[in-house]
């Protein structure tokens, strides 16, 4: 794994500047060249499948499986904001008052920060850099401080497929620092944050406290999944489900089943049969 260094104050206020300042150039790339852009990144990834599972594994410690459905996931999501952004933000017309035409042309905010998690440090990663960039936005990503090799992987790999070098910059280091530091920054036009609830009041109330006009925050937190099971559940269904939703990853996702809801008249064998199931799992 090669290594990534954190980076310093200076590093990321000439970062923050640089991305500010390329703002709008980037935004006044043709829409359809950006989307391009995200395409060629998407089959560049799909052809590295093997090279980014083998650094999934070695850095995150996940599993064949889980790493081949990350990197999938990824290739999914910068088509689908290519797509999106083609649908959502072209020039629209709208009619005036007096029965005149006008055009509506949506474009970016400025600089937005993206905070990824560790549980999937490319999938969510790609994601969020991803449809911030389409949008005409440039980015500062501070990827989780356990898996920043897979995130400066991405993010080289998107610089090959042509996102310019200050349109979108790496910034490792602690949230408690780089990423409090990020968010705080007077250039900041918006921030996307996956991970815990607490941290996201955290940044939500550092965001209000600025001056000037509102900074949005788009926050993806955990929550508690519920699974309701009716009578007429194929109990090895049911069993199968729960296994691979609550322990897949360790249940180290946002979406893992956290409360299983039963019906009293299938409830006892149907514990049973979990029982067994679980006691089959190895860490």
């Amino acid at each position: 794994i090669e290594a990534v260094t954190e980076a310093s104050a200076e590093q990321i206020a000439a970062a923050m500047q640089r991305l500010h300042a390329a703002y709008p150039r980037w935004n006044e790339v043709p829409l359809a060249e950006r989307a391009a852009t995200l395409r060629r990144a998407a089959d560049a990834l799909d052809a590295r499948l093997a090279e980014f599972c083998g650094l999934l594994v070695k850095e995150a410690h996940k599993t064949l499986g889980d790493c081949v459905a990350e990197v999938r996931e990824a290739v999914d999501f910068l088509r689908y904001y290519a797509a999106q952004a083609e649908q959502r933000l072209s020039v629209q017309t709208l009619p005036g008052p007096t029965g005149e035409h006008n055009e509506l042309r949506l474009h970016g905010r400025g600089l937005f920060v993206c905070i990824s998690p560790w549980n999937f440090p490319l999938a969510i990663f790609a994601g969020q850099v991803a449809a911030a960039l389409v949008a005409g936005n440039t980015v500062a990503a501070k990827p989780a401080e356990q898996t920043p090799a897979v995130a400066a992987r991405m993010v080289a790999l998107l610089h090959e497929a042509g996102v310019p070098t200050d349109a979108l910059a790496l910034l490792h280091g602690p949230g408690e620092t780089v990423g409090a530091g990020l968010v705080a920054d007077a250039r900041t036009a918006g921030v996307c944050f996956t991970g815990s609830t607490q941290v996201a009041q955290i940044i939500h109330r550092a965001l209000a406290a600025k001056p000037g006009g509102m900074v949005p925050l788009i926050a993806e937190t955990g929550g508690l999944n519920a699974m309701l099971v009716d009578s007429t559940a194929l109990p090895e269904q049911v069993v199968d489900a729960v296994v691979q939703s609550a322990f897949r990853s360790a249940g180290q996702r946002c979406s893992a089943l956290r409360v299983l809801c039963l019906h009293e008249g299938i409830a006892d064998p149907l514990i049973e049969m979990l029982r067994g199931a679980m006691a089959k799992l190895q860490v």
